[in-house]
């Protein structure tokens, strides 16, 4: 069988070197994968992380999501390589964390330039030749926070809230052409992202000139940054080998979070496709039977829907 030729954004560090080294490393070389930095200048991570597949089964290239031209010519360099691109992985992203009324316009514009324009602006470039080739996956991730609110991360949910929308509307409109979309929503993950998030709020903390207010949510923040769990990008990487290029059919959510709430997100919540939402690490059959036990989430109450996240602080929702 020939390998699956699979273009990732954002492959310099975390989730996406995860994923891109990974697949390149593949035992029985399932994958060619396209990897790419922002620019070449990021790329030493990747290099080493993959070793000698440089040039075998990964290939670096240099693409910024924000640049119209460089995408139509990175999809299209692809294309006229192999002839098709069988999985498009969308992982560039960045975060902002603060008070939101202080978030400058420019960092406001960036964050919903990259996560969510950017990565809509990819997939419209790669969705024509999908459809010409009846056949293709489309991977986006998203958040746990792209699904639920939380304070001081306003902007950020919104590019996810963003993405969550387009690829959810998306999903039911390219099962015609037997294109797969899959929105992979982990929760807290131990990348630079993180750090990033971390140094922020520490930075806040440190300016005598915030409100009172501000200052005692922030710092609950910041104790729960100690205590909550915390994926490796690694498992991430893994779960979306097994749960969406793995499956011939993979369904569009897949919930990558604390037990109770992946159970209760997958109870409650369906989408355009009549799918229930994956749970982690839960094959197939068990999913059925899980729902089975849950019941239709078309029925299920709203008040009960309430109260399950009611019992839960926000803090704990999205590990």
């Amino acid at each position: 069988m020939a390998p699956h030729i699979v273009l990732i954004t954002g492959c310099s560090a975390g989730i996406g070197l995860a994923i891109a080294s990974r697949l390149a490393l593949d035992r029985d070389q399932r994958y060619i994968v396209i990897a790419t930095v922002i620019s070449m200048s990021e790329k030493a991570e990747l290099v080493a992380a993959v070793g000698d597949a440089l040039d075998k089964t990964v290939f670096i290239q240099a693409l910024d999501v924000t640049d119209d031209e460089n995408i139509s010519y990175v999809v299209n360099n692809v294309v006229n390589t192999y002839g098709r691109i069988d999985v498009l992985i969308n992982n560039a992203g960045l975060i902002v964390v603060g008070i939101p009324e202080l978030i400058p316009r420019e960092k406001i514009d960036q964050i919903f330039s990259v996560n969510a324009i950017g990565t809509i602006r990819v997939t419209q470039a790669v969705l024509p030749h999908m459809k010409e080739k009846k056949a293709g996956k489309i991977v986006a991730v998203s958040s746990g926070l792209g699904r639920q609110g939380r304070p001081y991360y306003d902007f950020y949910c919104a590019t996810k809230f963003a993405i969550e929308g387009f690829f959810e509307s998306l999903a039911a409109g390219v099962r015609p052409f037997n294109i797969r979309v899959c929105l992979v929503e982990p929760g807290r993950v131990g990348t630079g992202l993180d750090d990033d998030v971390c140094e922020s709020v520490n930075d806040l903390l440190g300016d005598e000139e915030i409100d009172e207010m501000d200052r005692r949510h922030l710092a609950k923040l910041q104790r729960s940054f100690s205590v909550s769990k915390m994926s490796s990008a690694d498992e991430i990487a893994e779960a979306i080998e097994e749960r969406c290029l793995e499956q011939e059919k993979p369904v569009l959510r897949h919930l990558l979070k604390d037990e109770l709430v992946r159970e209760t997100m997958a109870r409650d919540l369906s989408d355009l496709t009549g799918e229930r939402a994956s749970l982690r690490n839960q094959p197939p059959v068990e999913r059925r039977a899980a729902a089975a036990r849950h019941g239709d989430p078309s029925t299920a109450s709203s008040s009960s829907y309430n109260g399950a996240f009611q019992r839960h602080h926000t803090h704990d929702l999205y590990r």
